[in-house]
């Protein structure tokens, strides 16, 4: 009876162990819970109109302490690049990007994510840039439209002072040749004035002598007084004519 009770002691621990064995088989292993995302950071302060020739670009938000955050500019139309920055933000979570970046004209969207450690956040709402630009790009220079103003401005001057200059030039030799003209015009009337008036002179010598002792003719005085008539006129006709070319030059 008692090997009886032995044999039936062993029955029922070996079918206790097969049942923890087989139960073990069957039940499924702890499930972790499932690792979420780390939530989208915040964009504080953007501006709402950026001078793209004249400002730097300031955007400041928060984040995860110590995440690494990648900020993407788009443009609402066109198919401009997007432009990325990326910083990591501090044992607060701040970040902070201050850039010298151009920016066509129009609006600009803004969003960021972040990573913390393999883990990448969704993008932030957009906050929305208006971009002013107040010049050209020329070969990555950025030339402002003042500047190109007043470039055309010294240009325009630098011609108008040109102009004077060459235009009182040639009024100069203008005037020196008409000078000139006038002083060879002078000597001509002069010249021939004197001729004339040497042939009158000798015309009324020649009555005074044909009457030298005698009383003149009626036909004598009548030429002498043609004479001195004509003498007289053609001076007056010399200074009219002097002072006329001297008004025209």
């Amino acid at each position: 009876m008692k090997r009886a009770f032995l044999k039936y002691t062993m029955t029922v621990f070996l079918g206790m162990l097969f049942s923890v064995f087989v139960l073990a088989q069957t039940v499924p292993p702890p499930v972790a819970p499932p690792v979420q995302p780390p939530s989208e950071p915040y964009i504080s302060i953007s501006p709402d109109y950026f001078y793209t020739m004249e400002e730097i670009l300031y955007l400041e938000g928060r984040a995860n302490p110590n995440a690494i955050v990648t900020i993407q500019i788009r443009k609402d139309a066109g198919t401009e690049k997007p432009i990325n920055f990326k910083v990591k933000a501090d044992a607060s979570g701040e970040w902070v990007v201050a850039e010298k970046t151009y920016l066509s004209a129009g609006n600009w969207q803004v969003r960021a994510r972040q990573q913390v450690g393999v883990l990448v956040s969704g993008e932030s709402n957009p906050r929305v840039i208006r971009s002013v630009v107040t010049g050209v790009n020329v070969f990555g220079l950025n030339i402002r439209y003042v500047a190109i103003a007043g470039i055309i401005l010294v240009f325009i001057l630098a011609i108008f002072f040109v102009f004077i200059y060459f235009r009182r030039k040639i009024a100069h030799l203008q005037k020196g040749l008409m000078e000139k003209q006038l002083h060879e015009t002078e000597e001509r009337f002069h010249r021939g004035f004197a001729e004339i008036r040497q042939e009158l002179m000798d015309e009324l010598k020649a009555l005074a002598t044909n009457a030298e002792g005698r009383p003149m003719t009626t036909e004598e005085v009548e030429k002498r007084d043609r004479v001195l008539r004509e003498l007289e006129s053609l001076e007056q006709g010399l200074d009219h004519d002097i002072t006329d070319i001297s008004k025209r030059y």
